[in-house]
């Protein structure tokens, strides 16, 4: 006996490959702490990460419920939401390997018993063979851990759905957050327009007026009809825009247009409070990131179990019941029968199929090793980019402000010129259609920063890291 147990280890040594090495996984990533420390449109925070719900910095209630209404009703993440219930389902059903296996069975067999055979009297006789098994046990001992890495390599899929789910809510989130904001802008940019369509038809009428009583030259009216139609062109254009964009916000939030929303304006904040320090704990917050590393997990568990698929399988079976030749004394005390012990099966010679399959996995083991730490390299270089663009659109809104802070108190003095007599009114409508033309690229600028902010949160988890689901 200890003769066959040595062959037997020794045999399984000899059977199954060496480990491959694995590539190595980076340790940690980080950003230059100038893009949060030296950036005036950072407000630096030491501890802590981005705050869940980071969205009601901006103070708009109608921003939130429509955030809380897309979380709740969107087709979409509900989709996302079926997939981690089925991903559960599948650990559930994992975790009955744990477990033995009880079952009964029975059959019921019309045949012609070989003459040939060691079965006297019974030999050349036609008759009914019946069995009825009300218990049959099958237990796996799994000696190897074999099942339990199944187990916790369906753990890891289930963890990997619910990163995924976690990162369907945090794209929802930024989506509605930034059609939200472009809605506003929209709307404001096309009362912008329409007050320049308003001014340039004025103006056409004046100048028209004008050329009529033959105190002005033609061609300055024709100009100014052409001016007026652009301007009535891009006020079609925005207004379309509008309607399309409150079309996508229905949609996102999971419900058929009914009506016009009507999104109010948020706080505009000088800065926005992130981390301090983007270091791997806080890009490890990201779902995608989670993803990734959960993905390690399941390959290296996946891993083991292609591994074991090298020794030998033990279970531990048994069966109790009946068996009898005729079905008139099946169920009788002559009929019973029972068989109980270990069973086990050994692969010796697969043609390379086990050892294909676990170059497979430690090839899938090293993909997600690779992917994990492509994805941690995405992270940071996304949330450096929203940090770098953050900055430049505080600087470009501080710029613009200025600018029309400067046509505003030009504007004001042709509007004393012409209301003193000094100047004619056609000076004081170039000036208001300027105006509204500075406080129009504002409002743009305002939407560019707005979405900086919404990009820079996005990138940094969106507070989605730790969502319940």
């Amino acid at each position: 006996m200890r003769r066959l147990s040595f062959l037997l280890a020794f045999s399984l040594v000899g059977c199954v490959p060496a480990v491959s090495p694995s590539v190595p996984v980076l340790g940690g990533v980080s950003a230059p702490s100038t893009l949060t420390k030296a950036n005036a449109a950072v407000q630096p925070r030491e501890n802590g990460a981005l705050p869940d719900k980071w969205w009601e910095s901006f103070h708009n209630p109608a921003l939130d419920r429509l955030v809380e209404q897309a979380l709740a009703h969107n087709p979409g993440l509900d989709e996302a939401r079926n997939r981690l219930l089925e991903a559960q389902a599948q650990v559930f059903k994992s975790k009955s390997l744990l477990y033995p296996h009880v079952n009964s069975g029975g059959a019921l067999i019309h045949t012609r018993i070989s003459r040939n055979g060691p079965t006297e009297p019974y030999s050349g006789v036609t008759a009914n063979l019946a069995t009825l098994f009300p218990l049959m046990v099958n237990y796996d001992l799994d000696l190897w851990g074999r099942d339990d890495a199944l187990i916790q390599a369906s753990e890891a899929s289930e963890e990997i759905t619910r990163a995924k789910y976690r990162e369907s809510a945090l794209m929802l989130s930024s989506a509605v957050i930034k059609t939200y904001f472009a809605l506003h802008s929209a709307k404001e940019l096309v009362e912008g327009q329409t007050r320049i369509v308003q001014l340039n038809e004025e103006r056409m009428k004046l100048l028209d007026t004008s050329f009529q009583t033959g105190i002005g030259p033609k061609p300055p009216v024709l100009t100014s009809q052409t001016q007026w139609h652009e301007a009535r062109n891009e006020l079609e254009k925005l207004q379309r825009q509008l309607s399309s964009l409150n079309y996508a916000l229905y949609e996102l939030i999971g419900k058929s247009p009914e009506d016009t929303l009507t999104p109010t304006a948020s706080s505009l904040p000088d800065q926005f409070p992130l981390p301090a320090r983007v270091d791997l704990n806080l890009v490890s917050q990201r779902p995608d990131v989670q993803a990734a590393l959960w993905n390690i997990k399941r390959s290296e568990h996946l891993e083991k179990v292609a591994r074991t698929a090298f020794y030998p399988n033990i279970n531990l079976v048994g069966l109790m019941g009946f068996n009898s030749i005729g079905i008139s004394d099946l169920v009788t005390p002559a009929g019973g029968t029972y068989a109980y012990g270990p069973a086990f099966d050994l692969p010796i010679f697969e043609g390379g199929a086990l050892e294909g399959q676990l170059h497979a996995m430690e090839a899938a083991r090293n993909s997600a090793i690779d992917a994990y730490n492509h994805a941690l390299l995405v992270a940071v270089r996304e949330i450096a980019d929203g940090l770098s663009t953050m900055k430049h659109r505080r600087e470009r809104l501080e710029e613009i402000s200025a600018a029309v802070t400067a046509r505003t108190a030009e504007t004001a003095l042709d509007q004393e010129k012409f209301g003193a007599g000094i100047s004619g009114k056609l000076p004081y409508l170039d000036a208001l259609i300027r105006l509204e033309s500075e406080q129009m690229k504002k409002t743009e600028e305002s939407l560019d920063w707005l979405n900086s902010i919404t990009d820079t949160a996005t990138a940094l988890g969106g507070g989605f890291g730790g969502w319940a689901s």
